[in-house]
């Protein structure tokens, strides 16, 4: 009998600590009691490249979704194109390289309760991209060979290929009609490929010559590197493309021949 009676008490004891006056568990008293209002926002991540090419068109989106909430974005350095319907993505345009080389995106949460939190901001570099155009890389070049020095290339464009130019003075060593030509791949990446190909250099032997580079669309320049069969050996030649100014002068002090290759 006195066991029932402990328990019973017991009972009676924690019962109420449960309850609150009202009926309420001490959960529920504290969620009621809470409002919109005691939310306090912060913007926990942005999705979206730091790293784009002038020009280019991209999407940036808050990581992350809370009911109720909107976001506000701005831009410093770049253009704000739109926000979509629910605010969470913001489409933002880089038409030219800012001062610095970097744009900002700013973003800020404003909840359902009117709270608004500190402003993110996205800090982006700006890479220098121009639209390509084949007929910039036409015309006379000066051509600065590392080893052996300065001299003229003319360069015109491919009969047939797309994006694709010929040098009719490779290695300043060209037999009679002997050109080299050269595919640019028009995009983002810059590339410049030369495949493989006969060339007839300027003794009358028959090589070939490889190579790969680099274009820059806004300076019209070319860097390469290749690999050039001659007379049984490979050589490994580096060129520097700049278009020519009228009155350069030119410092190959020994022009190639049989002889410069065998000395």
């Amino acid at each position: 009998m006195k066991n029932r009676i402990k328990v019973v008490s017991g009972i009676t004891l924690i019962l109420p600590m449960l309850f609150t006056a009202c009926g309420e568990t001490y959960i529920e008293e504290h969620q009621n009691a809470y409002t919109a209002q005691d939310v306090v926002p912060l913007v926990l991540g942005v999705d979206g490249p730091t790293t784009v090419y002038q020009t280019e068109t991209r999407d940036y989106s808050v990581t992350y979704n809370r009911a109720g909430s909107s976001w506000e974005w701005s831009v410093t350095g770049a253009e704000l194109q739109g926000v979509s319907s629910d605010t969470r993505t913001a489409t933002v345009h880089f038409p030219t390289k800012p001062a610095g080389d970097a744009a900002y995106i700013s973003v800020t949460e404003t909840t359902s309760g009117g709270v608004v939190s500190p402003e993110k901001v996205v800090e982006v570099n700006v890479a220098s991209f121009c639209h390509f155009d084949i007929n910039n890389f036409i015309g006379a070049y000066d051509c600065d060979e590392a080893g052996y020095g300065n001299y003229d290339v003319n360069f015109t464009k491919h009969p047939t290929l797309a994006n694709t130019i010929v040098n009719d003075n490779f290695w300043d060593y060209a037999g009679a009609g002997a050109v080299i030509y050269y595919t640019l791949s028009g995009d983002f990446l810059e590339e410049v490929t030369v495949p493989k190909q006969d060339f007839e250099f300027g003794d009358g032997y028959v090589g070939w010559v490889e190579g790969s580079g680099t274009y820059d669309g806004c300076d019209h320049t070319m860097t390469m590197v290749y690999t050039v069969f001659y007379d049984g050996d490979e050589y490994i030649t580096y060129h520097d493309f700049t278009p020519a100014i009228k009155g350069t002068t030119y410092n190959v002090t020994r022009k190639k021949s049989k002889e410069y290759f065998n000395r």
